[in-house]
């Protein structure tokens, strides 16, 4: 069954088999989005781009509709001259190809490049953070006359919310500092929607000080639904971040005023394409869970596990609760994080899973793979006891939390 149809499907069984007044949906509804004219009158702020600027780019794990973006400044006139994209994937690795795929406004003579964490010569080392975190940076980082940096905001499970300093560290950071950086993910400080006290996103911008002055890079930060865009900030990167940080909160935050019994996850694009990503829509929404509660990821991950380092700690350990124990900040290996945090939400919940990943692979995961009927049955008996249920609809981009009075 194609994702469309399923998605379809549940939310029909919700709607015929359980009592409305249980079920809590997180469906993101706009009364507007920006219009083209509004999302001109704020890009007109930003100051033209000089020759041979390096414009850096999500890469597309992301679903910035940067395309969109460089159309409208290509209107504008403030892209006169050529100029390079760089595309920022930290640890990810796209190809030139899906990199493309993020513009379709090309003009002769601009350059496409694609970072690469692992090849250290087009590294510059920039100094040792407070935190003890190696920065190496792509070498244009801090070669670059002018820099603009186009991102979006969304929160963000250990680093508080996406954007921001996210372009440049870890975008464009070696792999060895992306590591001694995402270790922090382990403090119990690091959390969604924070960001004062979380020290891995302070670590983060004190990385990014260190590859340049950060007040003399454009930016554009913005909110956005897909292609649809909710809010434009632009300006310095610190500043535009700030402002659309609280945007973000209020277009993507979903207050409670108590936990759920069962969670149904549906894995928004392009995050569903692998496992790795999709585990943020269990990261956003998992502290609404009541102890003892069911979690349903539903993600179709075409593309597989992805990003395999979290992965092999599954390998490694017969139960999330041996995975814990053994798993620390001092003894951190990159993926280590998500793989704690996988076996934290399965000690404590049962953990299901629609989508194309063999029954294997979501069995070494502490998973089990489900069938529409099986799903049929436990709505059921989830109704008759009365149970609460949340339907993240947008999962991997929605965040729930219970609201302190």
């Amino acid at each position: 069954m194609e994702e469309k149809s399923l998605k379809s499907s549940i939310l029909s069984l919700i709607s015929e088999e359980y009592n409305p007044s249980n079920v809590i949906s997180t469906q993101i509804s706009s009364p507007k989005y920006m219009s083209r004219s509004e999302i001109c009158d704020v890009l007109q702020r930003i100051a033209p781009l000089e020759k041979d600027t390096v414009i850096i780019i999500n890469d597309h794990d992301r679903s910035t509709p940067t395309a969109t973006i460089i159309h409208y400044l290509r209107e504008l006139q403030k892209i006169p001259f050529p100029v390079t994209f760089f595309v920022a994937t930290g640890t990810h690795s796209p190809t030139p190809l899906t990199a493309a795929q993020k513009l379709s406004d090309w003009k002769e003579g601009d350059k496409l490049v694609v970072h690469n964490c692992d090849n250290y010569n087009q590294h510059t080392f920039v100094g040792i953070t407070s935190r003890k975190t190696e920065v190496w940076v792509e070498n244009l980082v801090v070669t670059a006359k002018n820099i603009l940096t186009i991102n979006s905001v969304e929160p963000h499970y250990f680093a508080g919310f996406t954007g921001g300093i996210k372009s440049i560290i870890p975008g464009l950071a070696a792999r060895k500092t992306v590591e001694q950086n995402h270790r922090w993910a382990m403090k119990q400080e690091s959390q969604i929607l924070v960001t004062e006290g979380n020290p891995l996103f302070e670590d983060l911008w004190e990385a990014g000080n260190l590859c340049r002055d950060l007040s003399q890079i454009q930016t554009i930060q913005m909110i956005n639904h897909g292609e649809q865009i909710k809010y434009l900030a632009v300006g310095s990167l610190k500043s535009a971040f700030n402002y659309a940080k609280l945007a973000a909160l209020e277009f993507f935050g979903f207050s409670m005023t108590e936990k759920v019994d069962h969670i149904i996850s549906f894995v928004a694009p392009p995050l569903d394409r692998t496992l790795y990503q999709a585990q943020k829509s269990m990261e956003n929404v998992k502290k609404v869970l009541k102890d003892g509660g069911t979690f349903l990821l539903i993600a179709v991950c075409d593309d597989g596990i992805g990003n395999s380092n979290f992965f092999q700690r599954f390998l490694s350990y017969d139960s999330p609760q041996s995975l814990i124990k053994k798993l620390s900040f001092k003894q951190y290996k990159f993926g280590d994080h998500k793989a704690f945090y996988w076996g934290k939400l399965a000690d404590r919940a049962q953990i299901y899973y629609m989508g194309d990943l063999s029954d294997e692979q979501i069995q070494t995961a502490f998973m089990k793979k489900i069938s529409l009927d099986y799903l049929t049955n436990l709505l059921e008996k989830w109704n008759k006891k009365k149970e609460t249920l949340l339907v993240d609809v947008a999962g991997g981009f929605t965040s729930c939390y219970v609201k302190k009075d």
